[in-house]
């Protein structure tokens, strides 16, 4: 079985796919797989790949942004397949991820009867929680479930689909089988008569970064969860307010190799054409990973004014 997931993943590298992560271990389950390869930006999983290992093993994979699209069978060279067996292999693999779509909206929907039913039960969040003790927040557009606080997770037509769970010590936990991508969790970005709050909508990665925010400007936020959902989400707020000043509040990962925070937060500012701000200038010396929960409350505003549109 090994042998014949490598010969795959050797003939996804011949036709100039060329995965940046680990991915035998999902081919050889038989389940869909996307993947980020060499030349996809930070966050971009631009490679697909499925893999049937029953009877002669045979397979599909694709890069949706270099418009490759090949399909794969142990022993033959797959530009010499027959027509109708190409179709076939296609036909399979669409079938395929038909039914895990099924299963994942499944997923999706019972989770959110679930996030529904914890939100309703549980209680005002405990001023004195660990969490926020510990972060110099007071609650506010959360609730506590036992000793869980709950960040509610919405989309863009605010129906609650999950929540986050975040314990006494900062461990944070979504509801297994939950649907995250493209959820936020906002606050005071529209006034009770349903109008937009005024100022700017500030758009950044966790609760904490823009409750941080809120209570240092009293600006509207949204929390995308991850940088990974940062341009997602920040797509949905520009549909929700197309004139409205936005500005991504990064998280500055200077401490990793990659700076996701900074990049993933640089991408979603073009994309809508908002504005970047980051919690430290370039010239701090100060090595480790920072947002703007970790900086002097009195800091946010200036850090926020300094905030400059993202060249392409």
């Amino acid at each position: 079985m090994s042998n014949v997931v490598s010969l795959f993943i050797e003939a996804m590298r011949g036709a100039g796919i060329h995965p940046l992560e680990p991915i035998g271990d999902q081919l050889a389950s038989g389940k869909p797989v996307r993947f980020r390869a060499d030349g996809d930006k930070p966050g971009r999983r631009n490679g697909w790949a499925l893999l049937h290992l029953d009877a002669i093993p045979a397979g599909v994979f694709r890069h949706y942004r270099l418009g490759i699209r090949q399909t794969w069978r142990a022993g033959s060279d797959a530009h010499l397949l027959p027509p109708a067996e190409r179709h076939a292999i296609w036909v399979k693999a669409r079938e395929v991820e038909a039914k895990r779509r099924a299963e994942t909206k499944a997923k999706h929907e019972a989770a959110a009867v679930e996030a529904l039913a914890l939100w309703k039960a549980a209680k005002s969040a405990n001023p004195i929680h660990g969490y926020l003790n510990r972060k110099g927040l007071t609650p506010f557009g959360i609730r506590q479930d036992r000793g869980c606080l709950l960040v509610p997770m919405l989309d863009p037509a605010f129906r609650l689909w999950n929540v986050q769970r975040v314990s006494p010590g900062g461990s944070k936990r979504f509801l297994s089988g939950g649907r995250t991508s493209g959820l936020f969790w906002p606050h005071a970005a529209h006034l009770a008569s349903g109008e937009p709050s005024k100022g700017p909508l500030l758009i950044g990665e966790g609760y904490s970064t823009l409750a941080a925010i809120h209570e240092a400007t009293g600006h509207g936020v949204v929390a995308a969860m991850s940088a990974g959902n940062l341009e997602t989400v920040a797509k949905a707020m520009r549909g929700l307010f197309p004139e409205r000043q936005i500005i991504l509040a990064a998280d500055d990962d200077r401490h990793l190799a990659e700076n996701t925070g900074l990049s993933a937060a640089r991408k979603a500012a073009e994309t809508i054409s908002g504005l970047l701000a980051v919690p430290l200038p370039e010239t701090s010396l100060i090595s480790s990973g920072t947002d703007f929960a970790d900086i002097d409350r009195n800091a946010i505003a200036d850090r926020l004014a300094a905030a400059e549109p993202v060249e392409a």
